[in-house]
């Protein structure tokens, strides 16, 4: 773990904008080089999920989900009835949006079709999300990015999560992609000079 502050450096030199981190551990120890990196480069914006231990990590921390870092967004998968999913860990300081993650289609290391499960899927289907936003206002920092992100979110049951829930984020880019078309009409007729 130790290595996380070349690897961040090595993303910051690429012009990564955004880093999925579906991953994590109960040993805060584990994470200093993490949170180092993570301080010294607020224009990342780290997309964290918060743990499949089905607990409250307020009361019994996950790391990185429970470090307090601004640049930072904690998932945790929502179940269809609008609560976490099964084993999907919670906390209403710690873990920032639920987002579906659960029963997500997607190819294993053999390119089989699979569907899969947890809080590290709907992390990176907010990574997505961000790096979608990210292509049509590429000027927003990692903080900017956060707080549009934030915005998206719709008041979630319970007293789970702190910011609420993003129901699907991928209307949200099919949205997004729908309002940037441009739709160009040539007649049928170009000439024989015509190369298309």
């Amino acid at each position: 773990m130790q290595r996380m502050k070349d690897l961040i450096d090595h993303a910051v030199a690429a012009g990564v904008r955004v880093v999925n981190m579906s991953l994590g551990s109960n040993l805060e120890s584990q994470w200093v080089a993490f949170e180092y990196a993570a301080l010294m480069h607020p224009e990342i914006l780290f997309v964290v999920s918060a743990g499949n231990n089905g607990r409250d990590i307020d009361l019994e921390p996950v790391y990185p989900a429970s470090l307090p870092l601004e640049n930072m967004l904690v998932v945790s998968s929502v179940a269809p009835d609008g609560y976490p999913a099964d084993g999907a860990n919670w906390g209403k300081n710690s873990v920032d949006l639920l987002v579906p993650g659960e029963r997500i289609a997607a190819l294993d290391f053999l390119g089989e079709a699979v569907d899969v499960s947890g809080s590290s899927y709907a992390a990176a289907r907010v990574s997505a999300l961000a790096s979608r936003i990210l292509l049509h206002a590429p000027e927003l920092t990692a903080l900017e990015l956060r707080e549009r992100i934030l915005s998206l979110a719709q008041p979630a049951l319970g007293n789970f999560v702190r910011h609420g829930l993003i129901a699907e984020p991928a209307d949200l880019v099919r949205e997004g992609d729908l309002q940037s078309l441009t739709v160009r009409s040539l007649s049928p007729w170009q000439g024989e000079d015509a190369d298309g």
